[in-house]
């Protein structure tokens, strides 16, 4: 009775020292540049460095050294300081805190703060902004540290696999395996190597397996002297593994010697396999009749659009953990795949089931958008999260990296893919069709937008091969016209953030793969955004017109297409590869005539720049519907759906892409030229070399 009672009495007060201390934002001083909006979101436009004021309630307890808010900060912030108040002192008293990273989404900002005086309850904080950088804060507090939070990280192990990675794909083997061809039932891999018989082996890498794990080689295989002189060795696509039925296509196959001690030794790169059967091999694709199509869209989003715009492609959004469901239940339908049983939650795929039969009856040409929320944030916390999402997914992310080192997490994320790609390819159009599968979403900022943790390039790079492989090879297994497209912001040459890796990175990394572990039909997913996405006057965006300029953005889109056509990017047939500019868009900083014919400029110059482009195939306008989510940026074609004056109204920029790719497209472009300071389109083409 007596512990109770303690319990009782002292549990309020460890409540109250846990507690964040909430603050309220405003400019230091009286400033045109801060705006707070209704809820609370501080908005600071372009113009320069500028000085915050955040007040707390009540004094700050001691515990309480975090600052955390949530940023969405085009530019970032490289120089913060804060000071204690409310009596300020001068500058030898201000602190530097952490830089405010650039960042496209709402993320989740925390610093650890020093020499607090006591009894304070108000912070200034400093902030170097840059004349063009646009910031907008919110949810600001101050905590107690989370365990291990700021404690210093070992690396060693990333290092380590890092290091491997990278002199794994720099290694010239004495051996090579050529090829990986299936059929039903057997798996030929074709190979040279000078080694003799007695020397070398066949192993199988299943694809859950890191290439640095050294129980990867798997069923190592003598190779005899017939086998060797023919050059290629035939066996069962399918084995028994761990008491299931394993299809080897989801294997990788590398040539191993094995020295006296048992250790087994790589003679040569890994390969997956090159051809497979597909159950549908001339499904038949919708041919786009022109470049118009629509980002994210769903059933429920004025669906009349579709046909008054012309719509010719759209992407969907999917997050494969709402495809499957723990457990059986009235709303679940039991499938097999790869001799495991698992639940299709048959509410979502209902409402997918929408989106597609619409895009369908209008022959549309269907990207899905593969993501997978955190498994480390709480609210995505469920059983089917947990197993297919990477362990190491920061926090302050919304999505993740698929699990790709777990094979529990690969058979969960590889039956989601199965159940996609069986039930939209269907020749009849059942259900609707997808045709191309965008694999997660904007990959060289994965620190946003894929996460794993911090990873350098080569580790992050091996789980995202991974991924696309499995995309590559279960979605070709039932149409033979899919096609995995790797995602890419506008950053260039320069990643733009430093937990970001740069698009032509990412690219480069690309290329080291396939050359080493053989090609497969990937194409790319570009999001060539203005270089600020709050400007919409992408014609003045600075940029240059070569391989190394910071960003790609409309004003210098050819580069991109310059850059696929070059040898190292062309398909093993020769072709360049397809190229969707799957999310790009305009913003309208506000509903002002001025703001809304920016908008529309943006546009008509974006239209007219990636019309000679043979290689665009599609450009999936991003945002359809103005967000309320996504930092005040207003850059869809109709207006906010509660706005006070004209829900969901069409603007001037929404009759312009009507306009687009009709005998109208002149005439709806034309007011736009003297806006850009031309006086015809083909001023905006660039003839400039890129090297």
């Amino acid at each position: 009775m007596i512990l109770r009672l303690l319990a009782f009495v002292l549990w309020p007060q460890v409540v109250l020292a846990l507690q964040p201390v909430e603050l309220e934002l405003s400019a230091f001083d009286d400033s045109s540049r801060v705006q707070v909006e209704q809820d609370g979101t501080l908005k600071i436009s372009p113009g320069g460095g500028l000085s915050l004021r955040a007040v707390a309630g009540t004094s700050v307890p001691s515990t309480h050294t975090v600052l955390e808010f949530e940023s969405f900060s085009l530019g970032g912030c490289d120089n913060a300081h804060v000071l204690y108040g409310p009596v300020f002192q001068g500058g030898d008293k201000a602190c530097q805190i952490a830089p405010i990273d650039h960042s496209e989404r709402w993320s989740v900002y925390t610093t650890l703060l020093a020499k607090q005086p006591e009894n304070w309850n108000e912070l200034r904080l400093d902030l170097a902004l840059s004349p063009q950088a646009a910031l907008s804060l919110r949810n600001a507090r101050l905590r107690p540290p989370n365990p291990g939070e700021f404690e210093e990280k070992d690396l060693s192990r990333v290092d380590r696999r890092d290091h491997f990675l990278q002199t794994y794909l720099a290694t010239d083997f004495p051996a090579r395996i050529q090829s990986v061809s299936l059929s039903e039932d057997e798996a030929t891999i074709s190979f040279h190597t000078s080694h003799s018989s007695q020397e070398i082996f066949l192993a199988e890498v299943p694809l859950f397996r890191p290439p640095d794990d050294p129980t990867r080689f798997e069923e190592p295989v003598p190779i005899n002297s017939e086998q060797l002189k023919a050059g290629k060795i035939t066996l069962p696509r399918h084995r028994e593994r761990d008491g299931h039925n394993y299809d080897r296509i989801f294997s990788r196959w590398q040539l191993i010697s094995i020295d006296e001690k048992g250790k087994r030794i790589p003679q040569s790169h890994a390969r997956y396999p090159d051809v497979f059967p597909s159950k549908y091999s001339h499904l038949t694709v919708p041919v786009p009749a022109n470049k118009k199509g629509l980002g994210g869209w769903a059933h429920n989003r004025s669906p009349e659009d579709l046909g008054e715009l012309g719509i010719t492609a759209i992407t969907v959004n999917i997050l494969l953990n709402s495809l499957l469901s723990p457990h059986p239940s009235k709303s679940t339908e039991s499938f097999q795949w790869q001799g495991r049983t698992f639940h299709a939650n048959l509410t979502t795929l209902h409402r997918h089931d929408r989106t597609f039969q619409e895009a369908a009856r209008h022959n549309i040409l269907v990207d899905v958008v593969l993501l997978l929320p955190n498994p480390n944030r709480e609210k995505n916390a469920n059983a089917i999260t947990s197993i297919m999402g990477h362990p190491d997914a920061d926090p302050s992310a919304p999505y993740a990296m698929p699990n790709m080192d777990s094979q529990e997490g690969v058979a969960t994320y590889g039956a989601a893919l199965h159940l996609l790609a069986q039930r939209y390819s269907r020749p009849d159009r059942k259900f609707g069709s997808i045709h191309n599968y965008i694999v997660h979403n904007e990959v060289d900022a994965g620190w946003s937008w894929t996460n794993c943790g911090e990873k350098p390039l080569s580790y992050f790079f091996d789980l995202y091969h991974r991924s696309m492989r499995l995309v590559d090879l279960i979605t070709r297994s039932e149409s033979s016209n899919a096609r995995p497209f790797i995602t890419l912001t506008h950053h260039w040459a320069a990643p733009g953030n430093r937990r970001f890796y740069g698009s032509k990175n990412m690219l480069l990394e690309l290329t080291k793969w396939t050359r080493a572990e053989g090609d497969f039909p990937w194409a790319l997913a570009y999001h060539p955004y203005p270089a600020s996405l709050r400007n919409p006057r992408t014609w003045e965006d600075g940029v240059t017109f070569d391989f190394d300029s910071d960003r790609i953005t409309p004003r210098n889109i050819e580069v991109l297409e310059a850059w696929m056509r070059s040898p190292a990017m062309l398909d093993k047939g020769g072709a360049v590869r397809p190229i969707h500019l799957s999310e790009n868009g305009f913003n309208s900083p506000d509903y002002s005539e001025k703001s809304l014919r920016e908008q529309a400029a943006g546009m008509a110059y974006a239209w007219k720049k990636i019309q000679p482009l043979s290689s665009v195939v599609t450009w999936q306008y991003h945002n359809h519907i103005d967000n309320r989510k996504e930092g005040g940026l207003r850059i869809g074609l109709r207006k906010f759906p509660d706005d006070e004056k004209d829900p969901l109204g069409r603007k001037p920029i929404y009759f312009l892409y009507r306009d687009l790719a009709t005998d109208k497209e002149d005439e709806a472009c034309k007011p736009y030229l003297p806006m850009i300071g031309v006086s015809s389109w083909g001023e905006v083409l660039s003839t400039a070399a890129t090297k």
